[in-house]
C-alpha cells in the first residue's frame, strides 16, 4: 500500500514537471514576424510571395530617440522567393534569414490584380488551415505587383509599419473610399450563396499631380473619389493609395469600382459612416457647387418579393444625414424654405448614383456584391430550396430600385448666407 502510494506521488511529480516545460516554444531572437505577405504570379506556373518582415533592430533603435542608438535602414525587411506556393515560400525564406518566419502578427495579405482575375479560391483555401493565420488580417488586391508596393510603401509617419494597417479600418470610416476586407470576411464570401466577394483596392503612384483628371469648368467632374488606387494625384514620399474596389464573381475578380462608387456601395450595404460630397446648386446649376458632409443615419430598409415566375424585385430605402459644409455662391440655404430644395437635390443626385452602381454590378461583372441575398433568403424555409433557387445566376434579372431620403441636420457656422459683391 505504501509503495503504490509512493508510485503515484512519483507519478504525480513528474507531471507537473512535465506540464510546466515549453518544448515546442521559440525564443524570439529565433523567429522573424511578417508584417505583410504579397502574392504575384511568376513564371512556369510558379508563384512569387514577398514577406515584409519587421526589422525589430531598426525600430527599437528609431523608438529610442535621443537616448537611444539610432538605427539606419528601413524598418522592414522585403524578400521575395519564386515558389509553387504561399507555404512553401515561407519555409524556403527561412533558409535565407536565418529564422522561422511567423505569421502571428501579419497584418495584410496583398494578392496582384493578375492573380485575382485568375482566381483565388484555392490559396485562401490553404492560408485558411494554416495554424498561424490571424483571421482578422486585411486582405487586398494591388493594381500592378504585390511585390512593387511592398518595396516601395514607406508610410513616413508610423514607427511600425503595422500601424499603416491598422489605421486603414479607421480612415476607411472617414471617407468611405474603400472597403475593408478582413481574411475571414473574404473567405465566407468565396463560399457564399448569397453574396459576392469584393476587397479594397491599393497600388503604388508613381507620378505626381500630373494624374488630375479635368475639373467641372472643362467638361470633367467633381467627385473626390472619382479615382482608382494609383491614379489619385498626390505628391509626397509615400507612394503608397488605397481606393476603390475589387469586384469578385466566386474567387475570381471580374472588375473594379472607383472610391466614388465605393460610397454607394457602403450605402447600399448599410456600411457608410463618413464621407464629404459635392454636387451641383439645384437654384444656380454648373459651375455652382455645394458640398455636404454626410453620414448614414440608420440602417437601410430592404423590402424583396419573388414573383409567380421567379422574377425578384428589391426596394432599398438609404437615409442619410448631411451637414452644409460649403457653398460657391450667397443662396441663403439655411432658410427653413429653402432647405428641402438641396436636400432633395442631394437625394437625387445619391439616389443617381446607387442605380447607376446596380445596373453596372448587373450588367457588367454580374455580381451581388450588396447582400440583398441575405435580405432575399429569409422567404425560404430550407437551405436546399435556396440553393436550388440559385440567386447569384438570378441577380442580374431582379428589379432593384433605391430611394434616398436626407435631411440637413446643421449649417456650419453660418447662420444666414449673404451673397458677396460678385455673386
Amino acid at each position: 500500500m505504501r509503495a503504490a502510494r509512493l508510485g503515484a506521488l512519483f507519478l504525480t511529480a513528474l507531471s507537473v514537471l512535465l506540464l510546466t516545460g515549453c518544448f515546442g516554444s521559440r525564443e524570439t531572437d529565433e523567429t522573424a514576424y511578417v508584417l505583410a505577405m504579397g502574392f504575384d504570379k511568376g513564371e512556369k506556373d510558379n508563384m512569387v510571395v514577398t514577406v515584409s518582415i519587421a526589422n525589430t533592430k531598426v525600430i527599437a533603435g528609431m523608438a529610442g530617440g535621443a537616448g537611444g542608438a539610432k538605427e539606419e535602414g528601413r524598418n522592414v525587411l522585403v524578400q521575395s522567393v519564386e515558389t509553387y506556393g504561399p507555404l512553401a515560400g515561407l519555409e524556403q525564406l527561412s533558409s535565407v534569414t536565418g529564422r522561422h518566419l511567423s505569421l502571428l502578427h501579419t497584418k495584410a495579405y496583398i494578392f496582384s490584380e493578375e492573380l485575382a482575375k485568375e482566381g483565388l479560391a484555392d490559396w485562401v483555401s490553404t492560408m485558411s488551415r494554416y495554424y498561424e493565420l490571424r483571421a482578422t488580417s486585411y486582405v487586398f488586391v494591388c493594381r500592378g505587383k504585390a511585390k512593387d508596393f511592398l518595396e516601395k510603401n514607406q508610410p513616413p509617419l508610423e514607427l511600425s509599419p503595422t500601424k499603416q494597417y491598422e489605421l486603414i479600418g479607421s480612415l476607411s470610416r472617414a471617407h468611405g473610399f474603400y472597403k475593408n476586407a478582413m481574411f475571414l470576411n473574404f473567405h465566407q464570401d468565396v463560399k457564399s450563396w448569397s453574396a459576392e466577394p469584393s476587397l479594397p483596392l491599393v497600388a503604388i503612384h508613381e507620378g505626381g499631380l500630373e494624374t488630375a483628371k479635368p475639373g467641372l469648368k472643362k467638361g470633367g467632374g467633381y467627385e473626390p473619389g472619382r479615382y482608382f488606387a494609383g491614379e489619385l494625384p498626390v505628391s509626397g514620399a509615400n507612394k503608397a493609395q488605397i481606393m476603390g474596389t475589387a469586384v469578385f464573381r466566386g474567387s475570381k475578380m471580374v472588375g473594379a469600382i472607383s472610391g466614388e462608387e465605393t460610397r454607394y456601395y457602403l450605402m447600399l450595404r448599410g456600411e457608410f459612416e463618413n464621407g464629404f460630397f459635392s454636387f451641383v446648386d439645384p437654384v444656380l446649376h454648373e459651375p455652382a457647387l455645394i458640398g455636404f458632409t454626410v453620414h448614414q443615419a440608420r440602417s437601410p430598409k430592404y423590402v424583396t418579393s419573388i414573383n409567380e415566375d421567379g422574377t425578384v424585385t428589391i426596394d432599398v430605402d438609404i437615409y442619410l444625414e448631411a451637414d452644409l459644409s460649403a457653398m460657391l455662391k450667397g443662396i441663403n440655404y439655411e432658410n427653413p424654405d429653402l432647405k428641402p430644395v438641396i436636400e432633395e437635390a442631394f437625394s437625387m443626385y445619391v439616389q443617381q448614383g446607387c442605380q447607376n452602381l446596380i445596373k453596372r454590378t448587373q450588367e457588367e461583372y454580374k455580381a451581388d456584391i450588396f447582400n440583398f441575398g441575405y435580405r432575399l433568403k429569409r422567404h425560404f424555409w430550407t437551405v436546399q430550396t435556396w440553393h436550388d433557387f440559385n440567386w447569384l445566376e438570378r441577380y442580374p434579372e431582379a428589379q432593384v430600385s433605391v430611394t434616398v431620403h436626407t435631411r440637413v441636420r446643421r449649417t456650419g457656422l453660418m447662420l444666414k448666407t449673404s451673397p458677396s459683391k460678385e455673386d
